[in-house]
């Protein structure tokens, strides 16, 4: 009887894992479709606007298209407040003129105290894990901005 169960414990492991990369998979395209149907007519690229906004919307809403094994970007981890200067701080990281010049120095202090933990000090992210913020375009902004 041991003999037997042993042989079904490599069974259920497998169907729970299985199980759980199905249950992922499904939250991670109802992630996908929940980003491209809220942003894909307000983006484009080579708009500062449209740039913010993404930024935003990512820090506010969470984003999880690129199922890094570190996990989705989740949402709300700073006010939208502070958002909308982190945002500024990343236009510049862009090349762009921000919309709220005004809002740069205080959103690099917040980019630096909340988003250098995954994305590192100059925002390069690590390959893989966490994706490089200088990027010009950032690749969730062009996957959204061209669909």
């Amino acid at each position: 009887m041991k003999k037997l169960f042993l042989l079904f414990i490599p069974i259920i492991l497998f169907l729970i894992s299985y199980l759980s990369k199905e249950k992922t998979s499904l939250s991670t395209s109802i992630s996908l479709k929940k980003a491209t149907s809220l942003n894909k007519d307000r983006y484009r690229l080579n708009c500062v606007e449209c740039f913010e906004q993404y930024v935003e919307d990512v820090i506010n809403n969470g984003l999880d298209i690129f199922h890094y094994p570190s996990g989705a970007m989740p949402a709300g981890t700073v006010s939208k407040e502070e958002a909308k200067k982190i945002a500024a701080f990343m236009a510049t990281l862009q090349g762009f003129t921000p919309t709220n010049v005004e809002y740069v120095e205080e959103g690099k202090a917040l980019f630096y105290g909340n988003c250098t933990g995954c994305h590192g000090v100059e925002g390069k992210g690590q390959e893989g894990y966490f994706p490089d913020l200088t990027k010009r375009p950032l690749e969730g902004f062009k996957r959204l901005a061209t669909q």
